[in-house]
């Protein structure tokens, strides 16, 4: 078991190959107690984050000695829930429905006490992205792509997701919007066959079709860029100036491990 420092400390940025909530509150007892996770131990920002996302570089635990979670301090009025363990949205007729039911209660037993849930997932190692908005106890808005695949889309684009010029598949099911996904995808690949065609390098091709639009594949760049609109990105928080604080560190059930 790893041994939680409980000096507090300022926070410390996070945000890739992870997943997080972003829970639109100032008191993280009040999102202890949705949680519903039974006893937890108080940890400050370098320790809890170490466990709940051992593939940092300052690593304190490995999964096999999780699966830990970690409710941060307040930052600008949101308490970020953080874990390599925690589990995302699939579509329930996809082989891991079971691992989207099991986010389904997470977020059920958020989103029934506060205005805003967010949740968010950042993996280029797995290729994997996810993003997911709760308001007013409603979920409005799922996208959760992976390798290629888009496994879940509920919801009409967001104004934020509209902002930064993310594929729009508003209307569409999961396989819809995943067709949709590979012919915006031939639609870039042709407009950069063009751009050579006409003298450019490869280089330049793709960065001036990327001018035009992002890239149709998600990226890491996209999730932070999303978080920041919709809450706080948690890749800027050691570069922001907030207080110190202490967390807590839980164990997640084995009925919640994806």
């Amino acid at each position: 078991m790893p041994s939680f420092d409980q000096t507090p400390d300022l926070p410390v940025s996070f945000g890739h190959c992870v997943s997080w909530f972003a829970v639109s509150t100032s008191d993280p007892a009040r999102v202890v107690d949705a949680l519903d996770l039974g006893e937890g131990t108080s940890a400050n920002w370098a320790s809890g984050l170490a466990a709940a996302a051992p593939t940092r570089a300052s690593s304190m635990a490995s999964k096999e000695s999780g699966p830990w979670i970690f409710v941060s301090p307040p930052v600008s009025g949101w308490t970020l829930i953080v874990g390599d363990w925690l589990p995302c949205p699939y579509a329930r007729t996809e082989q891991r429905a079971d691992i989207g039911q099991k986010f389904d209660v997470l977020f059920s037993r958020l989103m029934k006490h506060f205005a805003d849930v967010q949740f968010f997932t950042s993996n280029r190692v797995a290729d994997f992205y996810v993003w997911a908005r709760a308001q007013g106890g409603e979920s409005k808005r799922v996208f959760t792509f992976g390798d290629g695949t888009v496994y879940e889309n509920i919801g009409k684009q967001t104004p934020e997701e509209a902002k930064l010029k993310l594929a729009n598949f508003s209307g569409l099911t999961a396989s819809a919007a995943g067709e949709k996904f590979w012919e915006l995808v031939k639609q870039q690949e042709a407009e950069r066959s063009a751009f050579i065609a006409k003298g450019l390098s490869f280089r330049e091709a793709m960065k001036t079709v990327l001018r035009n639009g992002r890239s149709v594949f998600p990226n890491e760049r996209d999730v932070a860029d999303l978080a920041e609109l919709w809450s706080v990105n948690p890749e800027d928080l050691e570069s922001e100036d907030h207080p110190v604080g202490l967390g807590w560190v839980f164990r997640l059930p084995e009925s919640l491990k994806p």
